[in-house]
């Protein structure tokens, strides 16, 4: 097997762990009720997380289409991305934080078994992004990863006088 793509598939896993790690770390200290978003999302700790699995669940599906030489997306452009997350976030409303966490987790554990598997013959072939745009297999895992660590719990836990989540 191609060795840059068993290295490539070795990085996107450690960051996959080492995000996931941190942002259990982080998050699961705070409480879950608290709000972090002031705006008119009103979105608790808890509804953040459930953001978090939801797009990552989304990563996934584009994954595992794009290993079956298919193609995924959730959302039809940039647009978009507020009716869907809204839609997304009132569905997990009601839910407790021990199952927005397990949904996290398992997000987290499709992300990781699709990358385990992806032949290597996909790496290099353009995918389709759950926002309909298209990259890199390696791309789709690391804008995801950024949004999760940078774009949510590094704003989150600096708000909450807890630092950053390392890088």
């Amino acid at each position: 097997m191609n060795s840059n793509v068993e290295e490539r598939r070795r990085r996107l896993l450690a960051l996959l762990e080492e995000t996931q790690h941190e942002t259990k770390g982080g998050l699961s200290g705070l409480d879950p009720e608290s709000v972090i978003h002031t705006d008119e999302r009103a979105w608790r700790v808890r509804d953040v997380v459930g953001h978090l699995g939801v797009w990552n669940a989304e990563a996934a599906r584009s994954l595992e289409a794009h290993a079956a030489g298919r193609a995924y997306h959730c959302v039809p452009s940039e647009a978009s991305y507020f009716d869907y997350n809204g839609v997304a976030a009132a569905e997990r409303r009601t839910w407790t934080a021990d199952q927005v966490w397990a949904e996290y987790d398992q997000s987290h554990e499709q992300l990781s078994s699709i990358i385990e598997s992806m032949p290597a013959d996909q790496w290099d072939r353009s995918i389709l992004y759950p926002w309909n745009e298209t990259g890199t297999v390696d791309g789709l895992v690391t804008i995801m990863m950024k949004h999760e660590r940078v774009d949510h719990c590094e704003i989150i836990l600096n708000a909450a006088g807890g630092g950053s989540t390392g890088r």
